[in-house]
């Protein structure tokens, strides 16, 4: 059974300084898919904004740890997608994957919510909607106003 849902997506500089956001309809059968395919859409928004070095950030530790490690300790149901980001990541001139606490990932996460007003599958660059500013301005980073 798949679950409908959203995943969210927040680029930043070498400075942290935001870049872009996005917020994407998703049906993943578990939490771990869901984590999967946040990670493969920051990396499709990375390269379709012309990257090529990137450092993908999430608070899944099981995701990282197979990205950076092994697969073999991964969901089974996250595995194909996981084997994607790998690959693409390989089209960087350098990729890196890093886990960070949930709550250094606050505005990827309100992106997710249910009651984000704004539309879903929208990219937003230079400007986040103004939902978005609040939570860029508390999690302490540059943000533009």
């Amino acid at each position: 059974m798949s679950c409908l849902g959203f995943v969210g997506v927040v680029l930043r500089d070498t400075k942290a300084h935001f870049i872009a956001a996005a917020r994407y309809h998703i049906r993943a059968p578990c939490a771990a898919v869901a984590e999967a395919l946040a990670l493969l859409r920051g990396c499709e928004l990375g390269a379709a904004l012309g990257f090529s070095k990137v450092i993908l950030e999430s608070d899944s530790s099981e995701a990282i740890s197979c990205l950076s490690n092994s697969m073999k300790n991964g969901s089974w149901e996250a595995s194909p997608t996981l084997e994607r980001m790998k690959l693409l990541g390989e089209d960087f001139q350098n990729c890196r994957w890093s886990w960070v606490p949930r709550s250094a990932n606050m505005a990827a996460d309100a992106l997710t919510s249910r009651d984000f007003a704004e539309l879903c599958d929208v990219v937003w660059v230079d400007r986040p909607p103004s939902s978005l500013v609040f939570v860029l301005n508390n999690d302490g980073l540059p943000c533009p106003h």
